[in-house]
């Protein structure tokens, strides 16, 4: 019998794509998968709190964080820093958890560079109408940065091809299922691809 293996598990989309919500369900599915709190430097939304969805600090501390090697990746994404923390992923797998982190295309590569046994999963949007309509159906952006966002998703959408898993984000309670038989396959060290 073979040790079950941990590693962490990426979920990208391009936002608006439901990568968090995806998350969300992932997370009350599964006990042993933990969540990986970001550290940004964009100011929280209305509905975020300090700790639970990001850890939000100033562009000062951040950079500081930065040079002292804190972060298995981070990168600048409309504006704003993001970063991983290299102990919170490191506590996780030492605990024989899964950790599931929600980054983008840029931060996913970095990752992968540090810790390539990672499970990265790619999710597309069914259209761009609907990840448009997604957008606005969130009232968290004014339209100039909507069209900004959905300019940025063309960009990820064609820069993911490096990911082992695309799923298409249409229905939920499939792309969770599809994801978690997927770390299941991965953990016990069965491939069906």
């Amino acid at each position: 019998m073979t040790q079950k293996k941990y590693f962490p598990i990426i979920v990208s989309s391009p936002s608006g794509g439901g990568k968090s919500c995806i998350c969300r369900e992932i997370l009350k599915k599964n006990k042993d998968i933990l969540y990986s709190i970001s550290y940004t430097t964009r100011p929280p939304r209305e509905n975020e709190d300090d700790g639970k969805d990001y850890f939000f600090i100033s562009k000062r501390h951040f950079r500081k964080m930065r040079r002292n090697g804190d972060f298995l990746e981070w990168a600048k994404v409309h504006g704003h820093y993001y970063g991983t923390s290299r102990k919170v992923i490191e506590n996780a797998l030492s605990q024989e958890k899964f950790i599931i982190l929600d980054i983008d295309t840029k931060g996913t590569k970095k990752f992968l560079k540090r810790m390539p046994e990672a499970l990265s999963i790619f999710l597309f949007p069914p259209s761009m109408k609907i990840l448009e309509k997604r957008l606005k159906n969130r009232n968290t952006d004014d339209e100039k940065t909507i069209q900004f966002r959905l300019r940025n998703a063309r960009k990820e959408l064609a820069d993911s091809w490096y990911y082992d898993l695309f799923l298409i984000n249409d229905e939920i309670s499939i792309v969770v299922d599809k994801i978690l038989q997927e770390v299941k396959n991965k953990s016990e060290g069965i491939y069906l691809n």
